[in-house]
């Protein structure tokens, strides 16, 4: 990646809607050599996806929740982490699961309707699950950043 790749990931992350145009004009490339460079940065995995970030609430989700979870080292480990993982990956509700260092084994952020639908799944993912040891539930109040972008260094 070098300087041009850099400012051109710059600009889509934090508008993916801006114009191919737009984007040499800011940066000193031609169109053209925008787009190919985007689609190798497509093909290489740099870009991972391109997506419209939603507010919560606009699709009826008011609740967040952001839940440490220590998973149960008394079963069979890989076993546990496997079936956790898939767990995550399938339940809809789950906006994002990290794998982390510290007290707590993965850090899971969860959105749901309202409390009884936020116990429901509360029950389902955490409570009622034989790989989870114990979690540990922090609701959120009020958002104050929220994004996806990651700091790039353009020069």
């Amino acid at each position: 990646m070098d300087t041009f790749d850099s400012k051109i990931l710059d600009l889509i992350q934090r508008n993916n809607r801006i114009s191919t145009e737009k984007i040499a004009e800011k940066v000193g490339l031609s169109p053209s050599a925008v787009q190919r460079r985007i689609r190798q940065m497509r093909k290489d995995g740099v870009i991972h996806a391109e997506v419209a970030v939603v507010k919560p609430e606009a699709a009826g989700r008011m609740i967040l929740s952001i839940v440490g979870v220590i998973i149960d080292n008394e079963r069979p480990l890989a076993k546990a982490l496997k079936e956790f993982r898939d767990l995550m990956l399938a339940s809809p509700e789950v906006m994002q699961v990290y794998d982390v260092t510290g007290e707590a084994d993965f850090i899971v952020i969860v959105s749901a309707k309202d409390m009884t639908d936020y116990e429901e799944i509360s029950r389902r993912l955490f409570m009622d699950n034989p790989n989870v040891r114990r979690y540990k539930s922090s609701l959120v109040i009020r958002r104050i950043k929220y994004g996806m972008t990651i700091p790039i260094a353009t020069t």
